[in-house]
């Protein structure tokens, strides 16, 4: 991790020797966790250097770079009082882009779908709704999109599929781990559509192949309203199974006070043996989120889940205040589930307040 470390400010240090066009930001945030049930504290400093480097651009023509790394020092009150300080590749990309299209290599973002809660399409990020910093790791993929003069655009990507791994040498030494896949955007009149397919060989004893097929669309009007599915097909030589997801949701403002900001969305999925049209239907999850600007720098947000298979479910309430370099997060998070052993493990267990001061600069 020093090392990594250390390479960042050295390629800043060149940069700046050379008189290249960049910009570099900084991202702290300090989260601290107190558990109700558990008695159980546990505190993490995130600290993301973010450097962006303009390396060649003439008239609508641009090859830049990004590169990130994530430091974070760990904390919990356990009867060792642990301290964790753990480090890795946050971002690292290449891109040549021009004004209707992008080529990008390297440590990236993918995400696509309407949904905000309960994504059906939640392919290549970890995005928690009931975090506010966004927080997501990357995947390691080469990526084209091509924008036509009507909006519509298309991706084409490979993606080297070991989530966890973030060698380089990942790009090259391992040719027979690359998945591959695509996307199509058209905008109709009334909405926006899109179509998404991604094939990945897969370590499976029963399995060998996964090919997940999406499809959303978008509406909006006097109200927004959104549909998001998926299906995953698993294959080898002699059998098939199928797995579908299906997300459906709408939003509106309503006018009262300032302004309140509802969101529904429910899910349900469907294990499909073999015959793809005997379909074994589960109830699914359902979702609402609210939010309302208390004013100019303070707001406040709900979003209750409940499972209707397991009867789980899980609220959060948060109040957010906006400074001009901080924004300040109180959480309060409680999840019904109770798993039957006591330790550090079943610390997200129950009911948890949390407090994050974040700043960018």
């Amino acid at each position: 991790m020093i090392k990594a470390i250390l390479t960042f400010y050295i390629v800043l240090i060149a940069v700046q020797i050379n008189c290249i066009e960049w910009d570099l930001t900084h991202h702290i945030a300090l989260t601290t966790t107190l558990y109700d049930e558990l008695n159980k504290i546990e505190s993490e400093l995130n600290y993301k250097p973010e450097i962006s480097i303009n390396l060649y651009q003439m008239h609508n023509y641009l090859i830049d770079i990004e590169f990130s790394y994530d430091i974070n020092l760990n904390y919990r009150n356990t009867e060792d009082h642990d301290f964790e300080i753990t480090g890795n590749l946050y971002r690292g990309w290449l891109r040549y882009s021009s004004s209707q299209a992008e080529i990008r290599i390297g440590l990236q973002k993918i995400n696509f779908g309407p949904a905000q809660i309960l994504r059906s399409l939640q392919w290549f990020d970890s995005m928690n709704p009931h975090d506010p910093t966004k927080t997501t790791e990357g995947v390691k993929a080469i990526l084209g999109r091509y924008y036509f003069i009507n909006n519509t655009n298309i991706w084409l990507w490979g993606v080297w599929g070991d989530r966890e791994e973030t060698s380089i040498n990942k790009f090259f030494y391992e040719e027979d781990n690359l998945e591959f896949g695509g996307r199509v955007q058209y905008p109709f009149k009334y909405c926006e559509t899109g179509f998404t397919a991604h094939h990945r060989k897969i370590d499976d004893p029963t399995f060998d192949y996964e090919t997940k097929y999406g499809l959303d669309l978008r509406w909006d009007m006097a109200f927004g309203f959104w549909i998001e599915s998926g299906l995953n097909v698993y294959q080898n030589a002699e059998n098939s199974s199928y797995l579908r997801l299906f997300s459906i949701g709408t939003d509106y403002t309503f006018g009262i006070g300032n302004g309140i900001y509802c969101l529904f969305e429910h899910q349900y999925f469907s294990e499909l043996k073999e015959d793809f049209w005997e379909s074994i239907d589960k109830p699914g999850a359902s979702s609402m989120l609210m939010s309302y600007p208390l004013g100019m720098f303070d707001s406040i947000k709900s979003i209750i889940t409940y499972n209707w298979q397991s009867e789980f479910y899980y609220c959060s309430f948060s109040f957010n205040r906006n400074y001009d370099y901080l924004s300040i997060y109180i959480n309060l998070l409680w999840n019904s589930f109770q798993s039957d052993h006591s330790g550090i493990d079943s610390m997200e267990d129950g009911t948890s307040i949390q407090l994050i001061l974040e700043t960018k600069f």
